[in-house]
């Protein structure tokens, strides 16, 4: 499978939730539909440096709900927020590529002032994966900041890792499925891994270190972790 093949199947996952009967327990048709016509209007995303590239997914920059909703232990979104752009500034280097698998911002953080922030905060080459929340309703685009704005990202290796925001329901045979979206669901026993912050201790994790999560997966090996990083901290300290 290649970035555009990707797009492909991305589309008619999309296509089928969004029809009569599709949505999913959280979000209903119209949300899938949104996904879909920007996913239909955009190109896939390239990583230009897999070695030294971050990943992370649904900071959700000024949602309050988002800290009762997805048990974030944080005061309000001001604490959050400054968190997470202290958290990025440790880890991320000036010559890095940063990947963002969806669900930037949202409420007060929809804004210029945020856009300034992400051009301003390090990494040479910063990449979105569009989420739900990076769309209107209609599925227009209504974040800014980014070098390239993506709807999948395909990187090659040993596995490949197919990224999208929306987790696949059938992941191709061979491959891993990095997503967000599903924030602090307990990791699954299948070929996906969630990157939602809540997943990786309100910080990015280094592409390199999933890719060790993902060869273990798609030999059927599920390492024990209620968390991916806590997943990806088992197998490098059994190593």
């Amino acid at each position: 499978m290649d970035a555009r093949a990707l797009k492909h199947h991305y589309e008619s996952e999309l296509e089928a939730r969004s029809r009569p009967g599709g949505g999913d327990a959280r979000h209903g048709r119209r949300m899938f539909r949104a996904m879909l016509k920007a996913v239909r209007n955009l190109p896939p995303c390239q990583v230009h440096n897999p070695g030294s590239s971050w990943v992370w997914s649904d900071l959700h920059l000024g949602h309050d709900n988002i800290i009762r909703y997805a048990n974030r232990p944080f005061a309000d979104a001001a604490q959050m927020d400054a968190n997470l752009y202290d958290n990025w500034e440790a880890t991320v280097g000036g010559d890095d590529d940063l990947v963002f698998v969806g669900d930037v911002a949202m409420r007060r953080a929809v804004g210029p002032h945020t856009w300034q922030q992400i051009r301003d905060a390090p990494g040479a080459n910063k990449h979105l994966v569009i989420g739900n929340h990076d769309l209107t309703g209609s599925g227009r685009l209504r974040i800014d900041g980014f070098d390239a704005v993506g709807a999948v990202m395909f990187v090659d290796g040993d596995p490949p890792l197919v990224f999208t925001h929306i987790p696949l329901t059938d992941v191709p045979v061979g491959c891993v499925n990095v997503h967000g979206h599903t924030h602090d669901e307990p990791p699954r026993t299948t070929p996906h891994i969630n990157v939602s912050v809540e997943q990786l201790d309100y910080r990015p994790v280094a592409l390199p270190r999933l890719r060790r999560l993902a060869r273990w997966l798609v030999a059927g090996r599920y390492p024990d972790g209620a968390t991916t990083l806590e997943r990806i901290d088992a197998i490098e300290s059994d190593q």
